[in-house]
């Protein structure tokens, strides 16, 4: 059995570059963090190919698109559990897919890069994702400067402040992903929110960039317009403090401050929606070592 973890990711604010036809230069510019919370794929070669999630046989499109890209023929056995919702900003489509996808390239002695490549397209093709497999495989705070999978594209690592921490309020119904990144008017609303925005952030330089990150990332929420008016209701009673926005794409609120601020905004939105916590992951996507391996 092959085991490995992929972080969830949030992106913050992202511009779609989707013009190239090859699917590994698609992708977006954008910026975004990974949490210590996230997907966990157990991978056993198999004669058919099967997909549980929570122990549940699910049909898994992207993931299955992804495995079949990655390992054409080959059935496998994947177990997946994963550890934050799917549809609201988390990035769990492309963590347990970059999961599956990198215990799948482990039992088959294949080179890691070739899983973020499946994941990548799979995620593109099935119009669920354009950055987060990229920002999950680098691990904690991310500048992704060109659009697409590496080498063709490429990302900026940058590290928050140690301690950092997140709390999010999930307040509503998932939002599905691909009717935002296929459409043509909203398209071109993230490139001309996020483009910009990028450029600030690397202007910024890695001192001033996670909190040039947190700061574009609460405008780009506010500015894109799919903000639902709870959650700035919401973000209105918080502490000047606290710092907040939307997680793209999905109704649900991040904010990070210092603890005893943290726990200010807890108590303030315990009744907004389900809460949640978590850190940032600082490692990325990685294989998890079992007595069975």
């Amino acid at each position: 059995m092959s085991r490995a973890f992929a972080p969830a990711h949030v992106s913050g604010l992202f511009a779609v570059h989707d013009e190239d036809a090859d699917p590994l230069k698609k992708g977006s510019r954008g910026a975004g963090w990974s949490l210590d919370a996230g997907a966990v794929a157990d991978v056993v070669p198999s004669d058919g190919m099967r997909i549980r999630i929570d122990g549940e046989v699910v049909e898994a499109p992207v993931t299955r698109v992804a495995l079949e890209r990655l390992a054409p023929g080959q059935g496998f056995v994947v177990d997946l559990r994963l550890g934050l919702p799917v549809g609201q900003g988390f990035g769990m489509s492309a963590a347990g897919t970059l999961a599956a996808c990198l215990a799948t390239a482990d039992a088959l002695d294949l080179e890691p890069e070739r899983a973020l490549e499946a994941a990548h397209v799979a995620e593109v093709q099935s119009g669920t994702g354009l950055g987060d497999a990229i920002g999950s495989w680098f691990g904690s705070g991310e500048v992704r400067m060109k659009p697409g999978c590496p080498p063709h594209g490429w990302a900026m690592r940058i590290e928050p402040p140690e301690g950092t921490r997140f709390l999010f309020c999930v307040l509503g119904h998932a939002i599905p992903t691909p009717s935002i990144i296929r459409d043509a008017a909203w398209k071109r609303k993230t490139r001309d929110l996020a483009d910009p925005a990028v450029d600030r952030i690397l202007a910024a330089k890695r001192d001033g960039a996670w909190d040039r990150i947190l700061l574009e990332s609460h405008s780009f929420s506010d500015a894109l317009g799919l903000m639902p008016e709870a959650m700035r209701r919401l973000g209105a009673l918080l502490p000047v403090t606290c710092q907040w926005g939307q997680s793209m794409l999905g109704n649900t609120m991040w904010v990070t401050a210092s603890p005893s601020d943290l726990d200010v905004a807890r108590r303030l939105l315990v009744k907004g929606g389900l809460l949640l916590e978590a850190g940032v992951d600082a490692n990325g996507a990685r294989l998890l070592r079992t007595s069975a391996h």
